[in-house]
């Protein structure tokens, strides 16, 4: 005869299982979004594949263009829905977690916050807000995924004409910077998350808090 609490204890395994191959696929996901944006922003700034040089005589062939503009749409798109899914998975484990009164909560906890504060910086606000008025109709507050748009009109400021120190912190921190801190809050998640779930599993042995 089985032990219902035997059951009930391989069911929350199996589930969290699941659970956890699915968040570490998605970290890898949204990795890879980033780097993408952030590797496709030095091809826009550094060579002519994306962005022709007005002296060149050649030009960037049409169809690569258009895979380029296809891959930088699919790149912003599923980096925030892609959060958005990581978000709800590691809530998943956390309310598995709690159900089960397991340990290693406080960390994956932590986790599903920084994906909160992910989802906020990854989020497109450039979109909602760009018929906002502002006292700066220049001023527009963005997320860390860029558009075609935004990247062909401003991958190579500075470049062929001088830029004020101000202009190229703000241009280097929305294509460079911010995709950089946004890199570390996933690589802090996937962390956080994978030691909440190793004490759960029993895998390591709690911390003692002090």
């Amino acid at each position: 005869m089985n032990d219902p609490a035997i059951a009930t204890a391989a069911d929350y395994a199996d589930a969290m299982y699941t659970a956890r191959r699915t968040k570490n696929l998605l970290v890898l996901l949204v990795l890879v979004m980033l780097l993408v944006q952030l590797g496709l922003f030095f091809v826009a700034r550094y060579t002519d594949y994306i962005i022709p040089n007005a002296t060149a005589t050649t030009r960037p062939a049409a169809f690569l263009v258009d895979w380029l503009q296809y891959l930088i749409g699919a790149s912003a798109f599923l980096g925030v829905v892609l959060t958005i899914v990581l978000g709800f998975v590691l809530l998943l484990i956390v309310n598995i977690m709690l159900v089960g009164r397991l340990i290693g909560v406080a960390r994956t906890t932590s986790a599903y916050v920084w994906c909160l504060v992910l989802l906020v910086l990854v989020f497109p606000w450039q979109a909602f807000l760009g018929n906002a008025t502002f006292i700066n109709p220049d001023f527009k507050i963005p997320g860390v995924l860029y558009t075609w748009s935004e990247l062909a009109s401003l991958a190579r400021f500075g470049i062929g004409k001088p830029a004020e120190l101000p202009e190229l912190i703000l241009r280097w921190a929305r294509f460079v910077g911010w995709p950089v801190v946004a890199i570390i809050i996933v690589l802090a998640i996937q962390i956080k998350s994978n030691r909440g779930l190793r004490q759960a599993f029993g895998e390591t042995e709690p911390e003692a808090n002090v």
